[in-house]
């Protein structure tokens, strides 16, 4: 059975340890996992394959213990296996890598991810970060994104190129080198 999980809670010592000791023990196997912590809160989704009822039902009781050992929440859910192990990308995709770096402005993720939305990219990776204080702060934002074979590529890179200078960012929007490992 593939569990999709999310977490979050305070952050502290051993939360990922106590998961993966979870998966691990139970038989599992975890698949892939990002995580993050935000202003000291921990948040982290993973996928992870249970193999038979008797190790799910141990790794559901772990999760009990664990959840209220460590204050967190946690949601599980049962998903079906829509791509390939370790692919992110649907086939017949273009991966690409967009990001955007200057003044911290409002609504900056918003005005990006509308003209992808708009134009049929779906975004598979997100990371923003604002680095620095008051004037000299600045915004970094990082997306990876799927553009479908027919996507209106030029159409995007225009409409980028007017946030760019509406809000007098740097941007770059190209081609995602992919690797196989």
């Amino acid at each position: 059975m593939k569990l999709l999980m999310t977490i979050t809670g305070k952050d502290q010592p051993g939360i990922i340890a106590a998961f993966t000791g979870a998966i691990f023990k139970c038989g599992g196997n975890l698949e892939d996992a990002n995580m993050t912590i935000l202003e000291g809160e921990f948040a982290m989704i993973l996928l992870a394959e249970i193999g038979s009822a008797s190790g799910y039902r141990k790794f559901v009781a772990s999760i009990e213990r664990i959840k209220k050992t460590l204050a967190l929440s946690i949601q599980i859910r049962p998903i079906k296996r829509r791509l390939t192990r370790g692919e992110k990308h649907l086939k017949g995709s273009v991966p690409y890598i967009l990001s955007v770096y200057g003044r911290d402005h409002a609504g900056i993720v918003y005005q990006v991810s509308k003209v992808l939305a708009d134009e049929g990219l779906n975004i598979t990776d997100l990371n923003s970060n604002i680095a620095g204080s008051g004037k000299n702060s600045i915004y970094a934002l990082i997306l990876e994104v799927d553009a479908p074979q027919n996507a209106r590529i030029r159409t995007v890179e225009k409409k980028i190129d007017q946030i760019k200078k509406k809000l007098k960012v740097d941007v770059s929007f190209k081609p995602l080198e992919t690797a196989r490992l």
